[in-house]
């Protein structure tokens, strides 16, 4: 079954209210979650694409991944995260850079290997509960 124009809108359109109403109940740790979530799934699309031959420059997904981290790293608390926080911060930073490497270079094997360190980070993020 091919999936239609309004099929994918509509799809689109519940999963945005999905996630809207799932961020409204919650905590600071679960918005860390769902925002990892959604990069795992933007690196994940923009891989898919440059297997397909696509070029990834100033596509949706790039834009969306390296605003998750912009706004990962500049959601940090610095003041009651200490070193944890200023940790994070490096490995945001270096996810960006990583990012917008694999992005220039149109690079599936950049693109994976920063989505293990993602998973890592989330894994670890995870068990906070």
């Amino acid at each position: 079954m091919t999936a239609t124009a309004s099929t994918v809108r509509a799809t689109g359109q519940y999963r945005r209210l999905q996630h809207e109403s799932r961020a409204a109940a919650a905590d600071p740790v679960e918005l860390v979650t769902m925002l990892y979530d959604e990069l795992e799934i933007a690196l994940g699309v923009l891989g898919s694409m440059v297997r397909q031959g696509q070029r990834i420059s100033a596509t949706e997904p790039a834009h969306r991944a390296r605003a998750i981290l912009i706004g990962l790293d500049a959601g940090l608390d610095h003041d009651a995260g200490g070193d944890v926080a200023a940790a994070l911060s490096r490995v945001y930073r270096s996810m960006r850079r990583k990012l917008d490497d694999a992005v220039l270079q149109n690079d599936d094997a950049a693109l994976a290997d920063l989505l293990e360190g993602l998973l890592t980070v989330s894994a670890a993020w995870r068990q906070l509960r």
